[in-house]
């Protein structure tokens, strides 16, 4: 069942078109995803779902019912910030409980709830700690902790991950995952960071110039981008362009058969995973010079420059563990599974 609906919406601000023709559903219990670079809409999306901004256009409908007039006050969801906006002369009960508070639920219920909320977000017997006193990975799991108090219908959060360092980061992305899960609670996440919404989401939106670009689970973005920005934006790959005739691929560096393929001028997008080392020249590899290798411990990448028009050299993943033959200056041949070479038109 669908728990939101947003339908053909547009955003204006001045003569600047934010958001254009957006729409979107988001199944009941469906963690979502808005994902792309700076500019591209997400946050005013977000914002317009929320209630805090009126779409130019289009409308809003949760479970049902059209809030696309309902004040933000009024809407049934809770929201974590990317500034967190804790109060700190409150104690971590107090933050927690404070929606309770100005709709004047009993002292004693909302310590109930805090208690509740706490274990679920694993820091049992903090209620009256200072704000000041806890970590960044805490104070993350009281505002969310606040955000769903009153039980809301929508859960949005809105880059709160930002801030925090790498590996807390990837630690709360696992965290705020199970903690919807459990819940069941639907979700719309805004972030530019691809390995947040490739860990979180069940459903990733891909956004670029206020424009859906790809709606798809994670591992079909990955896998299957729609155009070249889903397949650049998301991870690491090598666009190459060419032209292909009678299933063959003919551009920079070599050619490769690709059955099935539609005659036409084309792009590939190919993983760097995807691409192996050929002990020789053959009919189906592709050749050129070795500008750069990379250790990295579980990974080796190497850099190939087959004179791509875009100036840009093929990058080549391999395990950590396999024997790296090359340096700079050698010639490479790489080999592609035509199975995971993507056509872009």
């Amino acid at each position: 069942m669908s728990g939101l609906i947003v339908e053909n919406v547009d955003k204006f601000y001045g003569t600047v078109q934010a958001l254009k023709d957006i729409s979107l559903t988001v199944d009941n219990g469906q963690f979502v995803c808005l994902l792309g670079p700076s500019g591209c809409g997400k946050t005013s999306l977000l914002r317009i779902v929320a209630g805090l901004e009126d779409p130019s256009a289009g409308r809003i409908v949760l479970d049902g019912a059209d809030i696309t007039t309902t004040p933000a006050h009024k809407r049934d969801f809770g929201m974590v910030f990317q500034s967190l906006a804790l109060f700190p002369h409150l104690t971590v009960g107090d933050n927690i409980a404070y929606p309770l508070a100005i709709r004047g639920v009993p002292k004693d219920k909302r310590r109930a709830e805090v208690e509740r909320l706490l274990d679920l977000v694993h820091l049992p017997g903090k209620a009256d700690r200072a704000i000041t006193q806890l970590s960044g990975g805490q104070r993350q799991r009281v505002a969310i902790a606040r955000a769903l108090i009153m039980q809301p219908k929508l859960f949005l959060l809105d880059e709160p991950m930002s801030a925090l360092d790498a590996k807390l980061r990837e630690t709360m992305q696992v965290e705020v995952k199970r903690l919807q899960r459990s819940l069941g609670v639907t979700s719309l996440l805004v972030t530019h960071d691809q390995r947040e919404a490739m860990t979180t989401a069940d459903l990733v939106v891909v956004m670029s110039e206020g424009k859906i670009q790809q709606v798809a689970p994670p591992i079909e973005i990955y896998r299957n981008p729609a155009n070249a920005f889903v397949a650049d934006f998301i991870g690491i790959t090598n666009l190459i362009a060419g032209r292909i005739d009678g299933g063959r691929f003919e551009g920079p560096g070599g050619a490769l058969t690709l059955p099935g393929a539609k005659t036409g001028n084309a792009t590939l997008s190919i993983r760097p995973e995807d691409i192996a080392l050929a002990p020789q020249a053959g009919a189906d590899t592709l050749s050129g010079t070795v500008t750069f290798v990379r250790h990295l411990g579980a990974t080796t990448e190497i850099s190939v420059d087959t004179g791509n028009s875009d100036h840009k050299d093929l990058t080549v993943s391999l395990p950590g563990r396999t024997h790296c033959p090359l340096a700079i200056g050698d010639t490479a041949h790489l080999s592609v599974d035509p199975a995971a070479v993507v056509v872009l038109g």
